[in-house]
Protein backbone atom coordinates (compact mmCIF):
# COMPACT_ATOMS: atom_id res chain seq x y z
CA UNK A 1 0.00 0.00 0.00
CA UNK A 2 1.37 3.36 -1.02
CA UNK A 3 1.87 5.45 2.12
CA UNK A 4 -0.10 8.63 0.95
CA UNK A 5 -3.87 8.12 0.21
CA UNK A 6 -6.27 10.66 -0.26
CA UNK A 7 -10.02 11.58 -1.65
CA UNK A 8 -12.63 9.08 -0.90
CA UNK A 9 -10.01 6.13 0.63
CA UNK A 10 -9.04 8.23 3.46
CA UNK A 11 -12.72 9.18 4.14
CA UNK A 12 -13.57 5.28 4.10
CA UNK A 13 -10.32 3.84 5.89
CA UNK A 14 -10.33 6.08 8.32
CA UNK A 15 -13.86 6.17 9.24
CA UNK A 16 -13.37 2.50 10.78
CA UNK A 17 -10.62 3.23 13.15
CA UNK A 18 -13.09 6.33 14.06
CA UNK A 19 -16.51 4.03 14.58
CA UNK A 20 -14.37 1.63 16.42
CA UNK A 21 -12.40 4.36 18.76
CA UNK A 22 -15.52 6.42 19.42
CA UNK A 23 -17.68 3.44 20.18
CA UNK A 24 -15.43 1.94 22.43
CA UNK A 25 -13.84 5.12 23.90
CA UNK A 26 -16.39 8.29 24.18
CA UNK A 27 -19.93 8.27 25.73
CA UNK A 28 -21.94 10.92 25.26
CA UNK A 29 -22.09 13.50 28.20
CA UNK A 30 -24.64 12.31 31.27
CA UNK A 31 -27.01 14.45 32.97
CA UNK A 32 -24.94 14.95 35.53
CA UNK A 33 -21.65 15.82 33.54
CA UNK A 34 -20.63 19.19 34.46
CA UNK A 35 -21.07 20.79 31.02
CA UNK A 36 -20.00 24.23 31.10
CA UNK A 37 -21.68 26.29 28.52
CA UNK A 38 -23.08 29.75 27.57
CA UNK A 39 -26.81 29.45 27.46
CA UNK A 40 -27.90 31.18 24.18
CA UNK A 41 -31.20 31.31 25.78
CA UNK A 42 -32.90 30.14 29.19
CA UNK A 43 -32.36 26.48 29.47
CA UNK A 44 -31.83 23.28 31.68
CA UNK A 45 -28.94 21.59 31.83
CA UNK A 46 -31.10 18.78 30.54
CA UNK A 47 -32.33 20.68 27.57
CA UNK A 48 -29.36 21.77 26.61
CA UNK A 49 -27.61 18.28 26.81
CA UNK A 50 -30.48 17.08 24.37
CA UNK A 51 -30.11 19.69 22.17
CA UNK A 52 -26.40 18.44 21.72
CA UNK A 53 -26.82 14.94 21.52
CA UNK A 54 -26.94 14.25 18.31
CA UNK A 55 -23.79 16.30 17.82
CA UNK A 56 -21.70 14.23 20.78
CA UNK A 57 -23.34 10.57 18.76
CA UNK A 58 -22.72 12.26 15.18
CA UNK A 59 -18.67 12.40 15.63
CA UNK A 60 -17.65 12.89 12.63
CA UNK A 61 -18.23 15.61 9.64
CA UNK A 62 -17.36 16.94 6.27
CA UNK A 63 -15.68 20.68 6.46
CA UNK A 64 -15.74 22.19 3.30
CA UNK A 65 -13.62 25.51 2.03
CA UNK A 66 -15.09 26.69 -1.40
CA UNK A 67 -15.21 30.21 -3.66
CA UNK A 68 -13.47 32.07 -6.41
CA UNK A 69 -9.53 31.87 -5.08
CA UNK A 70 -9.70 28.02 -5.83
CA UNK A 71 -8.93 29.36 -9.65
CA UNK A 72 -5.66 30.40 -8.30
CA UNK A 73 -4.56 27.95 -5.50
CA UNK A 74 -3.89 29.48 -2.95
CA UNK A 75 -5.21 30.12 0.72
CA UNK A 76 -8.90 31.43 0.88
CA UNK A 77 -8.76 34.83 2.46
CA UNK A 78 -5.56 34.48 3.75
CA UNK A 79 -4.02 35.34 0.52
CA UNK A 80 -5.77 38.51 -0.40
CA UNK A 81 -3.22 41.41 -0.30
CA UNK A 82 -4.15 44.47 2.01
CA UNK A 83 -3.96 44.75 5.77
CA UNK A 84 -4.48 41.28 6.85
CA UNK A 85 -2.75 39.17 4.49
CA UNK A 86 -0.77 36.46 5.93
CA UNK A 87 1.51 33.90 4.07
CA UNK A 88 0.69 30.63 6.50
CA UNK A 89 2.68 28.33 4.60
CA UNK A 90 5.49 29.14 2.46
CA UNK A 91 3.68 27.81 -0.45
CA UNK A 92 0.18 29.26 0.10
CA UNK A 93 0.99 31.80 -2.37
CA UNK A 94 0.26 35.62 -2.87
CA UNK A 95 -0.17 38.27 -1.76
CA UNK A 96 -3.05 37.99 -4.67
CA UNK A 97 -3.43 42.30 -5.49
CA UNK A 98 -6.90 42.91 -3.86
CA UNK A 99 -7.69 43.72 -7.44
CA UNK A 100 -7.77 40.39 -8.85
CA UNK A 101 -8.80 38.54 -5.73
CA UNK A 102 -12.42 40.72 -5.61
CA UNK A 103 -12.73 39.93 -8.98
CA UNK A 104 -12.09 36.07 -9.11
CA UNK A 105 -15.77 35.78 -8.90
CA UNK A 106 -16.46 37.12 -12.21
CA UNK A 107 -14.73 33.93 -13.52
CA UNK A 108 -15.93 31.18 -11.11
CA UNK A 109 -18.20 29.18 -12.98
CA UNK A 110 -18.41 25.63 -10.85
CA UNK A 111 -20.62 23.93 -14.01
CA UNK A 112 -18.87 20.47 -12.34
CA UNK A 113 -20.62 21.35 -8.94
CA UNK A 114 -23.06 18.64 -7.94
CA UNK A 115 -23.95 18.74 -4.38
CA UNK A 116 -25.80 14.93 -4.12
CA UNK A 117 -22.50 13.79 -4.51
CA UNK A 118 -21.11 15.80 -1.87
CA UNK A 119 -23.93 14.56 0.25
CA UNK A 120 -23.19 11.23 -1.03
CA UNK A 121 -19.26 11.41 -0.64
CA UNK A 122 -20.19 12.44 3.36
CA UNK A 123 -22.22 9.90 3.92
CA UNK A 124 -20.37 7.26 2.03
CA UNK A 125 -17.73 8.34 4.38
CA UNK A 126 -19.78 7.68 7.94
CA UNK A 127 -19.33 11.69 8.18
CA UNK A 128 -23.09 12.51 10.39
CA UNK A 129 -22.91 16.54 8.96
CA UNK A 130 -21.56 18.96 6.76
CA UNK A 131 -20.50 22.47 7.42
CA UNK A 132 -19.83 24.55 4.40
CA UNK A 133 -18.49 28.26 4.14
CA UNK A 134 -20.91 30.58 3.27
CA UNK A 135 -18.49 33.62 3.71
CA UNK A 136 -15.43 33.56 4.40
CA UNK A 137 -13.11 36.36 5.60
CA UNK A 138 -12.29 37.67 1.48
CA UNK A 139 -16.27 38.54 2.06
CA UNK A 140 -17.49 36.37 -0.88
CA UNK A 141 -21.01 35.04 -0.08
CA UNK A 142 -21.66 31.46 -2.10
CA UNK A 143 -25.50 32.13 -1.22
CA UNK A 144 -28.32 35.00 -2.74
CA UNK A 145 -28.06 37.50 -0.17
CA UNK A 146 -29.80 40.52 -0.51
CA UNK A 147 -27.40 42.70 0.98
CA UNK A 148 -24.60 42.46 -1.17
CA UNK A 149 -23.80 42.13 -5.07
CA UNK A 150 -20.64 40.34 -4.37
CA UNK A 151 -21.81 36.72 -4.26
CA UNK A 152 -22.71 33.67 -6.61
CA UNK A 153 -26.04 35.22 -7.65
CA UNK A 154 -24.66 38.15 -8.96
CA UNK A 155 -25.42 39.38 -12.21
CA UNK A 156 -21.55 39.96 -13.23
CA UNK A 157 -21.21 35.85 -12.19
CA UNK A 158 -21.23 33.36 -14.86
CA UNK A 159 -22.83 30.67 -12.70
CA UNK A 160 -25.57 32.74 -10.76
CA UNK A 161 -27.03 29.94 -8.69
CA UNK A 162 -27.15 29.56 -4.86
CA UNK A 163 -24.86 27.05 -3.99
CA UNK A 164 -25.82 27.02 -0.37
CA UNK A 165 -29.15 26.55 -1.44
CA UNK A 166 -28.24 23.54 -3.72
CA UNK A 167 -26.16 22.11 -0.64
CA UNK A 168 -28.85 23.00 2.36
CA UNK A 169 -31.66 20.69 -0.28
CA UNK A 170 -29.02 17.89 -0.61
CA UNK A 171 -28.56 17.20 2.81
CA UNK A 172 -32.11 17.37 4.44
CA UNK A 173 -33.33 15.53 1.47
CA UNK A 174 -30.32 12.71 2.40
CA UNK A 175 -30.46 13.09 6.22
CA UNK A 176 -26.85 14.67 6.64
CA UNK A 177 -26.79 17.35 9.04
CA UNK A 178 -26.26 21.25 7.76
CA UNK A 179 -23.89 23.49 9.35
CA UNK A 180 -23.35 26.85 8.10
CA UNK A 181 -19.28 28.37 8.40
CA UNK A 182 -19.53 31.90 8.74
CA UNK A 183 -17.06 34.64 9.27
CA UNK A 184 -18.07 37.88 11.09
CA UNK A 185 -14.29 39.24 9.78
CA UNK A 186 -14.75 40.65 6.27
CA UNK A 187 -11.86 42.03 4.28
CA UNK A 188 -13.93 42.81 1.66
CA UNK A 189 -16.55 45.04 3.42
CA UNK A 190 -16.24 49.03 2.94
CA UNK A 191 -17.22 49.45 6.71
CA UNK A 192 -15.61 46.24 8.58
CA UNK A 193 -12.91 48.05 11.43
CA UNK A 194 -14.01 51.09 10.36
CA UNK A 195 -16.16 54.54 12.19
CA UNK A 196 -18.63 53.32 10.55
CA UNK A 197 -18.03 49.42 12.10
CA UNK A 198 -21.62 50.05 13.52
CA UNK A 199 -23.08 49.61 9.87
CA UNK A 200 -20.77 46.12 9.19
CA UNK A 201 -22.03 44.64 12.50
CA UNK A 202 -25.91 45.27 11.16
CA UNK A 203 -24.53 43.80 7.86
CA UNK A 204 -23.51 40.88 9.21
CA UNK A 205 -26.66 40.15 11.63
CA UNK A 206 -28.97 40.35 8.18
CA UNK A 207 -26.99 38.28 6.49
CA UNK A 208 -27.13 35.77 9.72
CA UNK A 209 -30.77 36.46 9.17
CA UNK A 210 -30.89 35.06 5.71
CA UNK A 211 -28.97 32.27 6.56
CA UNK A 212 -31.25 31.05 9.36
CA UNK A 213 -34.97 32.20 7.37
CA UNK A 214 -34.38 31.03 3.81
CA UNK A 215 -32.17 27.45 3.86
CA UNK A 216 -34.47 25.03 5.97
CA UNK A 217 -33.23 23.68 8.96
CA UNK A 218 -29.85 24.50 10.05
CA UNK A 219 -28.27 22.52 12.66
CA UNK A 220 -24.46 23.82 13.13
CA UNK A 221 -23.49 27.64 13.20
CA UNK A 222 -19.70 27.69 12.55
CA UNK A 223 -18.53 31.04 13.24
CA UNK A 224 -14.94 32.20 12.97
CA UNK A 225 -14.09 35.41 14.65
CA UNK A 226 -10.21 35.32 14.80
CA UNK A 227 -10.11 35.59 18.86
CA UNK A 228 -12.16 39.28 18.78
CA UNK A 229 -14.35 39.92 21.66
CA UNK A 230 -18.14 39.37 21.60
CA UNK A 231 -18.76 43.01 21.73
CA UNK A 232 -16.94 43.80 18.35
CA UNK A 233 -20.33 41.45 16.68
CA UNK A 234 -23.12 42.04 19.11
CA UNK A 235 -22.76 38.96 20.02
CA UNK A 236 -25.73 38.78 22.60
CA UNK A 237 -27.80 40.41 20.32
CA UNK A 238 -27.14 38.27 17.87
CA UNK A 239 -27.29 35.13 19.59
CA UNK A 240 -31.08 35.85 20.97
CA UNK A 241 -31.41 36.56 16.80
CA UNK A 242 -30.06 33.02 15.94
CA UNK A 243 -32.15 30.80 19.00
CA UNK A 244 -35.05 32.51 18.08
CA UNK A 245 -35.19 31.83 14.10
CA UNK A 246 -33.46 28.47 14.44
CA UNK A 247 -34.47 27.24 18.43
CA UNK A 248 -32.49 23.68 17.95
CA UNK A 249 -29.02 25.10 16.71
CA UNK A 250 -25.76 24.24 17.91
CA UNK A 251 -23.38 27.58 17.93
CA UNK A 252 -19.44 27.04 18.20
CA UNK A 253 -17.08 29.57 20.22
CA UNK A 254 -15.97 31.27 17.91
CA UNK A 255 -18.23 34.44 18.43
CA UNK A 256 -16.41 35.92 21.56
CA UNK A 257 -18.92 33.92 23.72
CA UNK A 258 -17.96 29.86 24.47
CA UNK A 259 -21.62 29.24 23.80
CA UNK A 260 -21.96 25.23 23.10
CA UNK A 261 -18.41 23.62 21.97
CA UNK A 262 -14.79 24.90 21.58
CA UNK A 263 -12.95 24.09 18.72
CA UNK A 264 -8.94 23.59 18.71
CA UNK A 265 -7.96 24.03 14.85
CA UNK A 266 -5.26 21.53 13.26
CA UNK A 267 -4.65 20.05 16.63
CA UNK A 268 -6.21 17.07 18.60
CA UNK A 269 -5.79 17.36 22.59
CA UNK A 270 -6.44 15.38 25.25
CA UNK A 271 -9.54 13.42 27.00
CA UNK A 272 -11.94 16.14 27.95
CA UNK A 273 -15.66 15.49 28.74
CA UNK A 274 -16.92 18.42 31.06
CA UNK A 275 -17.26 20.68 27.61
CA UNK A 276 -17.57 19.53 23.93
CA UNK A 277 -15.22 19.84 21.32
CA UNK A 278 -14.47 19.21 18.41
CA UNK A 279 -11.29 19.51 15.59
CA UNK A 280 -11.27 21.06 12.55
CA UNK A 281 -8.07 19.38 10.55
CA UNK A 282 -7.36 20.25 6.61
CA UNK A 283 -6.89 16.55 4.70
CA UNK A 284 -3.95 19.00 2.63
CA UNK A 285 -1.76 21.97 3.48
CA UNK A 286 -4.40 24.39 3.36
CA UNK A 287 -8.30 25.04 3.44
CA UNK A 288 -9.13 25.53 0.24
CA UNK A 289 -7.89 23.50 -2.67
CA UNK A 290 -4.81 23.83 -4.78
CA UNK A 291 -3.08 21.82 -7.15
CA UNK A 292 -0.84 19.39 -5.66
CA UNK A 293 -1.41 20.02 -2.46
CA UNK A 294 0.24 18.11 -0.02
CA UNK A 295 -2.02 15.13 1.83
CA UNK A 296 -1.78 13.59 4.88
CA UNK A 297 -0.64 10.30 4.97
CA UNK A 298 -2.80 7.30 6.03
CA UNK A 299 -1.11 7.19 9.82
CA UNK A 300 -1.39 10.67 10.37
CA UNK A 301 -5.05 10.94 9.33
CA UNK A 302 -5.61 7.34 11.84
CA UNK A 303 -3.64 8.87 14.40
CA UNK A 304 -5.75 12.06 14.33
CA UNK A 305 -9.63 10.32 14.46
CA UNK A 306 -8.72 8.36 17.09
CA UNK A 307 -7.15 10.55 19.16
CA UNK A 308 -10.00 13.07 18.72
CA UNK A 309 -12.83 9.91 19.63
CA UNK A 310 -10.63 8.75 22.78
CA UNK A 311 -10.49 12.65 23.78
CA UNK A 312 -14.42 12.64 23.46
CA UNK A 313 -14.60 14.89 20.92
CA UNK A 314 -15.68 15.58 17.53
CA UNK A 315 -13.50 15.36 13.93
CA UNK A 316 -14.22 18.08 11.93
CA UNK A 317 -12.18 16.95 8.23
CA UNK A 318 -11.80 19.50 5.96
CA UNK A 319 -11.27 19.27 1.76
CA UNK A 320 -11.35 21.85 -0.71
CA UNK A 321 -13.04 21.73 -4.02
CA UNK A 322 -11.60 22.25 -7.22
CA UNK A 323 -12.71 25.56 -9.26
CA UNK A 324 -15.47 23.27 -11.55
CA UNK A 325 -16.90 22.08 -8.19
CA UNK A 326 -15.89 18.42 -8.26
CA UNK A 327 -14.20 17.09 -5.03
CA UNK A 328 -10.62 16.21 -6.40
CA UNK A 329 -9.74 12.42 -6.61
CA UNK A 330 -6.63 11.60 -6.20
Amino acid sequence: MSSRITGLDVFRISLLAFAASAGMLCMPAAANDAVVTEKLVLETDEQYLQRMQWWREARFGLFIHWGPVSLIGTEIGWSRGGPWYRQITPESGGPIPIEKYDNLYKEFNPTLFNANEWVQLARDAGMKYLVFTTKHHDGFCNFDSKLTDYKITSPLSPYQRDIVAKLAKACHENELRLGFYYSQPDWHHPDYRTENHSRYIEYMHGQIDELLSNYGRVDILWFDGLGNPADDWDAERLFRSIRRLQPGIIVNNRCGLPADYDTPEQVVGGFQNHRPWETCMTLGDQWSWKPDDKMKTLKECLQSLVRAAGGDGNFLFNVGPMPDGRIEPR
